[in-house]
């Protein structure tokens, strides 16, 4: 009640007139507590308990969240194998016979470990780059990745994002952001760090070999020759993703893609989102809102957006899903961001990302869940790398909400729930299972800590859509 004050004011005048004292009793108690309630410094008072009670639970989540990653690296450390690799893709296959996949799923551990706080001199790190190193460069018996092909863009961009991750610990936002005489943010002049000559090399490697293998004109990534029993197409939004993420990590290190890699990566994104939608609500937290109190209320709308989402592979031929909205989201926030630091940003292509961006978020705030990778009409499965990728497109993006929903705090909240008493994560049997043998307790382990620690490096700006409620909902400008 905005003018609740004066509201009770004429009651209590009405209940003054009245001959009966037993009536302006019976007026008064009800009366006086709304009135109480609307003093203000009763007001400020709830006000500023509301805030010490947030405050408070925010420090137990957190001391409850660092417990967590603490019990989860150690049982990660107690899974490595005699040969410094960890179990997954390649269990069953006999002796010296690996998955080709195998070296990404190591290179997972390693970039979880570093993010846990290892670093390069780490016992169970060097083993399992040894192992990384050994059946990439070709040693006896090995698979020998990068000679013999099969290599894989999931195995080259966990790796560029491991070695950063040990080796560039300290990445991320630079010193504050100048802005010109329009108000506009400046690129800032970035030094590259300085990587050891041999990982830097290695680092170069892989990042070229990424470049190399975006599918041309079309602009998205595969696994080169589909050498896996995977379903067929050219390009997929997952291949995509990592394959961004790994030259969004180079790229702060000086080991930069050109500019035309990420136009035809946005155009290839864009693209591929869904065309049709109905219109969704574009909820923002609410400047006015005050802990404690509903009125007025904490979210409000600016607007409405066209709710489109993505799916894996190309065309209208698969569900939608929460994982690969969340892998559009963030390769749309990575090319916007990198176009701008390059000064290759027109405005046109900006305004389409910001659009896209905005019609992302409606969807997936319209379609959240941590419960399960939302997919609408479908089976839900990759669970948990849809929580890392929640994870990835919040802090990428840089929102705290998708809708109403507060990402980190809702998925940290599950994430804690469902801790294993032995300090890992599997998925428990019922209606959300594992998609297959791959989504191993390993991997699930290594999302959810990825996600608890918020691990993914931020943009030097929010890549935020400007959201101004006119035009449908549509931004009326992008950064």
């Amino acid at each position: 009640m905005r003018d609740g004050r004066g509201w009770c004011v004429r009651v209590l005048r009405v209940a003054g007139l009245l001959a009966s004292g037993f009536v302006l009793a019976l007026l008064l108690a009800p009366m006086g507590v709304a009135c109480a309630e609307d003093d203000p410094a009763v007001r400020k008072a709830k006000i500023e308990e509301a805030r010490k009670a947030q405050a408070e639970a925010d420090d137990a989540f957190k001391a409850r969240v660092n417990t967590a990653i603490e019990r989860g690296i150690a049982w990660l450390r107690t899974q490595q194998k005699q040969d410094g690799s960890y179990p997954g893709f390649s269990e069953g296959l006999g002796a010296n016979t690996y998955n080709i996949m195998e070296v990404g799923l190591d290179a997972l551990v390693v970039l979880t470990l570093a993010h846990g706080g290892a670093d390069p001199k780490d016992v169970a790190v060097r083993r399992c780059l040894d192992f990384c190193r050994f059946h990439y460069s070709g040693g006896n018996g090995s698979l020998n990745l990068k000679g013999s092909g099969k290599l894989t863009i999931y195995t080259a961009a966990t790796l560029v994002l491991a070695l950063d991750a040990l080796y560039n610990p300290g990445a991320g936002q630079q010193a504050a952001i100048k802005k010109d005489r329009y108000g506009e943010p400046v690129p800032p002049k970035t030094t590259p760090c300085k990587y050891p000559s041999a990982i830097r090399k290695w680092i170069q490697d892989l990042v070229q070999f990424v470049i190399e293998a975006q599918v041309k004109p079309s602009g998205g990534w595969r696994y080169p020759g589909n050498p896996l029993s995977a379903p067929d197409g050219d390009t997929d939004l997952s291949n995509t993703q990592y394959a961004l993420l790994a030259l969004d990590a180079a790229a702060r290190c000086g080991i930069k893609a050109p500019p035309e890699t990420w136009r035809l990566a946005a155009e290839y994104v864009l693209r591929e989102q869904d065309k049709d939608g109905l219109d969704g609500a574009i909820w923002v937290e609410n400047e006015a809102w005050e802990p404690g109190y509903d009125d007025p209320p904490r979210f409000t709308t600016v607007g409405n957006a066209l709710s489109r989402p993505w799916t894996y592979l190309p065309g209208d031929t698969e569900l939608p899903t929460g994982s690969m909205t969340a892998a559009g989201l963030t390769c749309l926030a990575m090319c916007k961001e990198h176009l701008w630091l390059e000064k290759k940003l027109e405005q046109e292509l900006r305004g389409r990302i910001d659009r896209g961006l905005l019609s992302g978020m409606v969807w997936l705030g319209e379609n959240f869940s941590v419960e399960e990778n939302p997919t609408p009409g479908g089976a839900s499965q990759w669970h948990y790398y849809y929580l890392y990728g929640l994870e990835r497109a919040g802090l990428k993006i840089g929102t705290r909400y998708f809708g109403k929903h507060d990402w980190y705090r809702e998925g940290g909240e599950h994430l804690l729930g469902a801790q294993e008493k032995t300090g890992g994560w599997k998925e428990p049997d019922g209606t959300v299972r594992p998609a297959d043998s791959t989504e191993s307790a390993i991997t699930q382990t290594c999302f959810a800590i990825l996600f608890l620690k918020r691990t993914t490096r931020e943009p030097y700006v929010p890549m935020m859509p400007p959201v101004t409620g006119g035009g449908g909902g549509a931004p009326a400008d992008g950064r």
